[in-house]
C-alpha cells in the first residue's frame, strides 16, 4: 500500500467554486476531502488519464451538489460506496461515449452498477475506498505530528521501507522508529475508523 493522497489543488477550487457557499463551503471541502481520490482513482481504473479524470472528480461532485441536498439513503439499497462508484461508472462511461446520453442508463444507473460489477471490479473499489479512509486519516493526524516523524511512518509502516534505511535517513534511532510507528499507527487506525464511518454515514445528506 502506498500512501498516495489526492491532493489536486486545482481540481479541489474548480470543485468549490461550483457548489459551495457561505453557509456550507467548510462542508463540502470536506466532502471533497473524503471522496475525491476514491472518485479519481475509480475513473482512472477505467482507462481515463490524470486530465480526464479530474474532469470526473468535478462532475460527479456537480452531480453530487444536485442529488445529495434531497438524497435519502437508504442502507437496505447498498452503500454509499455503491452509490458513488454508480454515479462514477454511468459518468465515465458517458465520457467514453463522447458525450452521447443515454436516458435509460442515466434512470437506471444504480441497478445497472450493482448488476454489471463483477466481483473483480468490487474488490478494487473495496481497495480504493479503504485507501481513501487511510489517506484522509493519514491527512488529518499529519498537523499534528512532527514532519520528520510523520515522514518516517509513512516511509516505514505505510509503504514497507527497509527499517535500519528509514532510520537513517531520518535520524532516529531503531527504537525511536518503533516507537513511532507503535504511537501513530494507534492513532491512524482510531483515525481511519472515524473516516469510515463518515464516508458511509447515513446521514451524509445532511452535512450540505
Amino acid at each position: 500500500m502506498i500512501y498516495r493522497h489526492f491532493n489536486n489543488e486545482s481540481t479541489r477550487s474548480s470543485v468549490l467554486r461550483a457548489v459551495a457557499n457561505t453557509e456550507n463551503e467548510a462542508a463540502w471541502q470536506r466532502l471533497f476531502d473524503l471522496y475525491a481520490g476514491f472518485v479519481f482513482s475509480i475513473a482512472r481504473s477505467k482507462g481515463l488519464n490524470d486530465s480526464d479524470a479530474d474532469d470526473i472528480v468535478q462532475t460527479v461532485f456537480a452531480d453530487l451538489a444536485r442529488n445529495l441536498p434531497t438524497f435519502e439513503y437508504d442502507r437496505a439499497k447498498g452503500r454509499f460506496r455503491s452509490y458513488l462508484s454508480g454515479l462514477v461508472h454511468w459518468r465515465v462511461n458517458d465520457r467514453l461515449r463522447s458525450g452521447k446520453r443515454d436516458a435509460e442508463l442515466k434512470s437506471a444507473f444504480w441497478e445497472e452498477a450493482k448488476s454489471a460489477a463483477s466481483a473483480e471490479d468490487e474488490d478494487f473499489e473495496e481497495r480504493e475506498w479503504q485507501q481513501a479512509a487511510m489517506e484522509e486519516a493519514l491527512r488529518r493526524i499529519k498537523p499534528d505530528v512532527r514532519p520528520e516523524h510523520f515522514a518516517a511512518f509513512v516511509a516505514s509502516a505505510i509503504e514497507g521501507q527497509d527499517t535500519e534505511t528509514v532510520a537513517r535517513l531520518h535520524g532516529l534511532t531503531s527504537d525511536n522508529l518503533y516507537q513511532i510507528r507503535k504511537r501513530l499507527t494507534a492513532r491512524l487506525r482510531e483515525a481511519v475508523a472515524q473516516v469510515l464511518a463518515e464516508m458511509d454515514a447515513p446521514n451524509i445528506a445532511r452535512q450540505v
